[in-house]
């Protein structure tokens, strides 16, 4: 047996970061995440599909948009494309494939429609050619 004694090895220093530097990363980042959450807009409100152009620009859309409102009573439907009254989802989109698609549409909902009567009015607009189909809550 071999009793005799090891060298002893000098502790191996481990290697320190900076207090200084550890400090800096850490304000950097928490500047970083506060400038980075102020600059993000709010989202409360839905952003509307149909936009007008603010008055500073001076230009006015060629056309208006073209106002899609459908009203339920009982199980009859009955959707409105401006004054002239339309049953029957395809006769709207018959309807709006004749009117100019460069305005867009606004569906709204009657007392009493349901989501599933708005979604269908909102296809029926993009089966029609429109591109540009926006909701707008009624009174």
């Amino acid at each position: 047996m071999n009793f005799r004694r090891r060298e002893v090895r000098a502790i191996e220093s481990i290697p320190r970061l900076s207090l200084v530097a550890f400090i800096d990363i850490v304000l950097f980042l928490l500047l970083y995440l506060m400038l980075a959450g102020t600059l993000a807009p709010p989202e409360s409100r839905l952003a509307v599909g149909l936009e007008r152009p603010s008055p500073a620009t001076g230009k006015a859309p060629p056309l208006s948009p073209i106002k899609l409102r459908v009203d339920r009573s009982g199980e009859r439907l009955s959707y409105h494309i401006g004054q002239r009254e339309v049953e029957g989802r395809e006769a709207v989109v018959v309807a709006l494939t004749q009117v100019p698609k460069d305005g867009g549409v606004i569906v709204t909902g009657g007392e009493g429609t349901i989501v599933a009567d708005i979604a269908a009015s909102m296809q029926a607009a993009k089966d029609a050619g429109f591109t540009r189909v926006s909701y707008a809550p009624g009174k």
